[in-house]
């Protein structure tokens, strides 16, 4: 069974009051998942690292952590993903969170981790605890790619190696936890794609993920070792390759962030006749329209100082976090607070627009455009949208909401607006004039909006 971000873990019972709470524009009574970042310290620096600009020598102690766990286990928590800054194995007391965690029966649906610190201890408490997915962030095909990638001694990599072996091997007949080993390509090592996989076959994982380093934040390293959008066509070969060698085995989960890269994907699948084999599925229920994230009632992400960021994608400096566990003796505090109620309001908007509000920073203080604009992030649907009961019931409840809050006729300036906007957004040819309007009017529209109060078009 592979990790779901905690959906398979949650009520039917539950996934209703989330919608209700949806409506209704208010909390519910605590995550029903969350991800803790137990350490930002990690034993290996990665290069591509996307939280390297965040990260501190600090560690959430183990009293402030069960502490925690009681907490949200009593709201109901029913599991958690452990990741991070640094390596969650990292953490020098994490058997003792493992243990924790089973007394109170909150699952650990996903552990993403290099491996270099999963022992047999670990190990066991995974299988015995039923985890759903441990993710190997191996990267590299050998020792001295593997010391370049993650700028360590050649010799972690054969131990690594040993750890995932022994995990597959102490996991037996059982499925807990799904094993992955994921790689990643950048023009160091697009060359090897087919040894990645090899390799990743030898050692008896349920899925090989190989996945492409095309963007690192704030400009870190030379950018002539990221992949670029034209480098597709180097590739295409190497995967083709391995497409073939994975027809019968169904091991692959790859993907791509950029459509010139999923472009060079379908049409290689389609010349050697296979499928995607590991996506997640999407019901016949789930519309785009709905597809908005909805992780502020559902989820929380606390990293290793006790920041309480919006989600895992969310980990850069240019993102405020939420709070911190520290301040506030009460994790519900902050739940329940100003901070969490103003994500909501943004991801409630989202929601009411069918995914169509436009994003600009003035409208949206908290989310960003990856969070608002459709197809620009995964997480927001990826492990939600084959729940055929769930999108038909939000579906029903979004639908009433949308006949009550977005209305020409009888309803405020609000509503009005939302329907005139909404109205643009889905009409390519008011969409013109409606941008037209909006370039060629501003001096104009902020003078309205400065002495007389009147906002046509969210002028600053």
């Amino acid at each position: 069974m592979r990790g779901s971000h905690g959906w398979a873990e949650v009520s039917r019972e539950r996934k209703r009051d989330i919608i209700e709470a949806i409506v209704a524009n208010k909390p519910t009574r605590g995550p029903v998942h969350a991800e803790l970042d137990l350490t930002d310290r990690c034993n290996v620096a990665c290069y591509f690292c996307n939280q390297q600009d965040l990260r501190t020598k600090d560690s959430i102690p183990l009293p402030r952590l069960t502490d925690l766990i009681d907490e949200l286990a009593e709201g109901g928590l029913k599991s958690v993903r452990l990741s991070g800054g640094g390596d969650p194995l990292f953490h020098r007391d994490v058997l003792n969170v493992m243990d924790h965690l089973a007394s109170r029966n909150v699952i650990i649906d996903n552990v993403t981790t290099n491996g270099v610190a999963l022992t047999n201890d670990v190990a066991t408490r995974l299988v015995n605890g039923k985890a759903r997915e441990v993710i190997f962030s191996l990267n590299a095909v050998d020792a001295a790619d593997y010391a370049r990638m993650m700028q360590v001694k050649p010799a972690l990599f054969d131990k690594v190696l040993a750890n995932i072996r022994n995990l597959v091997a102490a996991r037996g007949d059982s499925i807990y936890p799904s094993i992955v080993v994921q790689f990643l390509i950048d023009r160091k090592n697009v060359n090897r794609i087919v040894d990645m996989y090899e390799l990743g076959r030898s050692l008896h994982p349920d899925r090989i993920a190989i996945n492409a380093v095309l963007e690192i934040p704030f400009e870190r390293i030379d950018r002539s070792v990221i992949l670029h959008l034209e480098d597709n066509l180097v590739a295409e070969p190497q995967i083709e390759e391995i497409l073939r060698r994975d027809k019968e085995e169904r091991l692959l989960q790859i993907d791509f962030p950029y459509p010139q890269w999923n472009e060079m994907l379908q049409r290689t699948r389609d010349r050697v006749g296979t499928v995607p084999h590991n996506n997640f599925p999407v019901a016949k229920s789930f519309k785009g329209e709905n597809g908005g994230c909805f992780f502020a009632w559902y989820s929380a992400a606390i990293t290793g100082n006790g920041d309480i960021r919006p989600c895992c994608l969310l980990l850069n400096p240019t993102v405020k976090p939420l709070g911190n566990v520290n301040d506030k003796p009460k994790f519900a505090d902050h739940w329940n607070g100003p901070e969490f109620q103003l994500m909501r309001d943004e991801m409630r908007e989202v929601l009411l627009m069918k995914s169509r509000k436009p994003y600009t920073p003035q409208r949206f203080k908290i989310l960003k455009e990856q969070c608002v604009a459709p197809h620009m992030c995964y997480l927001k649907t990826m492990y939600f949208q084959g729940d055929e009961e769930f999108y038909a019931e939000l579906d029903t409840a979004l639908t009433k909401m949308r006949e009550k809050e977005i209305r020409y006729v009888f309803g405020n300036n609000t509503k009005r607006k939302r329907a005139i906007e909404l109205y643009v957004q889905e009409h390519p040819r008011a969409k013109r004039a409606w941008d037209w309007f909006r370039e060629n009017t501003r001096p104009a529209r902020v003078f309205l909006k400065q002495r007389l109060g009147v906002d046509l078009t969210d002028a600053v």
